[in-house]
């Protein structure tokens, strides 16, 4: 699972919120945390806005309560508590898995499990509504009985679960008559 992390585990930039008009970057990598402030002031008092560097490893940043006073009142509680998970190795390696993977442990779901993990992160938004989940046929093969139950699913979500169905049968159709035209011309 280590080899799912990259170096740089979660990076953000903002500009901190009115009337101060400094810019922050916030950088957590597999060791330490990076955080940056530039300082937006008048060009006549100072030449050169150097950005001001704070290093540190993920023991020292996990005392350091000022430091995450300040990360919070910039970027929010919840970066806060997902940068001190991140120093704790707490990772989230759902969503650092590829692509073919999770679309592979999305097919295994039910309907209503799918659209809770949908709305967990906008990557796996992203993926739920996206043709790939749609053409891999994940919704074809397990959820084309009549007899399920569609409970606590979205509208959008159900028209293109209708949709993807009714192309389903229509592709399904047209195979089944260009097959018959091939056999009739062979027996000729």
């Amino acid at each position: 699972m280590s080899s799912l992390l990259s170096e740089c585990l979660y990076e953000i930039s903002q500009q901190a919120a009115p009337p101060c008009k400094d810019y922050h970057q916030l950088t957590v990598t597999q060791t330490q945390v990076v955080f940056k402030v530039w300082r937006v002031s008048c060009p006549l008092r100072h030449k050169k806005p150097q950005p001001a560097e704070n290093k540190k490893p993920h023991t020292d940043f996990l005392q350091d309560s000022h430091t995450q006073d300040h990360i919070g009142r910039v970027f929010g509680p919840h970066t806060l508590d997902y940068v001190v998970n991140l120093c704790w190795h707490r990772y989230d390696y759902l969503v650092r898995l590829p692509d073919w993977l999770l679309l592979n442990i999305l097919s295994f779901l039910e309907w209503a499990d799918i659209k809770n993990i949908s709305q967990t992160c906008k990557r796996l938004q992203q993926l739920c509504c996206s043709e790939g989940f749609w053409a891999q046929g994940t919704a074809g093969a397990r959820y084309g009985q009549s007899e399920v139950t569609m409970e606590g699913v979205s509208p959008t979500l159900q028209r293109r679960l209708v949709v993807f169905h009714r192309r389903q049968v229509l592709y399904r159709l047209a195979q089944q008559q260009h097959s018959k035209r091939k056999n009739s011309v062979w027996h000729l």
